[in-house]
């Protein structure tokens, strides 16, 4: 296949894909409640919200920093709605971590970088629940020799009907993707029901682009291309993508 036919042969679906990204509708939060069955099944999944994706460090983007006050204004309207369950999943690299070869050093455990952003630390109702991950997937190795006590949580959540998971944070393509597939194909490989909401206004994913990726000799990454088919492809496994979801 040559690239013209290429983009003759794609340029449908892609057509399809910004229809889809275009047309996302908002959703308010007492929907998700109420479909839920009660406030106490439905938990609020904050990902990878730290300095070092937000503010500062090699792996900092402003388009991640750009979501901060999106999420914020999100956990404030869950509290004020009932949601109590806020769980907050924290890159905490440890030294070395075999991450790096794929990835700068970044977030490593006890710096500021593996730290929640202050703006969103500074709401937290009680002690926040926070599950550090040492790769992009925290059910695989999450918490440091624990037994993995996010696969846990999620796990007996699931089982008692504790099912709606909204996710937020960074990346759409990376730890967001990892988070919400893998807490669907557990359900889905046991059987049991989990409906999770991702609002588009609180996920992002960073931007490299060709120019860039030559002059650094690194891998390009387009994020808004990124961003838009990784929406689609959770959507294309069952998982409710919506623009923003509202509290009135």
């Amino acid at each position: 296949m040559n690239f013209d036919s290429f983009l003759y042969n794609t340029r449908p679906f892609l057509n399809y894909l910004f229809d889809f990204y275009s047309n996302l509708d908002d959703m308010k939060l007492s929907t998700v409640i109420n479909d839920a069955g009660n406030v106490d099944n439905v938990s609020l999944i904050v990902v990878d919200m730290v300095n070092g994706f937000c503010k500062s460090g090699s792996l900092s983007s402003p388009r991640i920093g750009g979501i901060i006050e999106p999420i914020k204004n999100l956990i404030n309207a869950s509290y004020r709605m009932g949601i109590k369950n806020v769980l907050f999943i924290n890159d905490a690299h440890i030294k070395d971590a075999a991450e790096f070869t794929d990835y700068p050093e970044h977030c490593v455990k006890g710096t500021d970088e593996s730290s929640i952003v202050e703006e969103l630390l500074e709401i937290i109702k009680g002690q926040p629940q926070i599950y550090e991950k040492n790769s992009l997937n925290v059910f695989f190795g999450g918490e440091f020799d624990d037994g993995n006590s996010f696969l846990k949580k999620i796990v007996s959540m699931l089982k008692e009907g504790k099912s709606t998971f909204i996710i937020v944070g960074n990346c759409t393509d990376l730890c967001v993707y990892q988070t919400a597939m893998s807490i669907k194909m557990i359900a889905n490989a046991n059987n049991l029901s989990a409906n999770i909401v991702i609002p588009e206004n609180c996920v992002e994913t960073y931007d490299i682009s060709v120019k860039t990726a030559e002059r650094l000799k690194i891998i390009p990454h387009d994020g808004d291309m990124i961003h838009t088919m990784f929406l689609y492809h959770m959507k294309l496994n069952g998982i409710n993508i919506v623009k923003e979801l509202m509290e009135e």
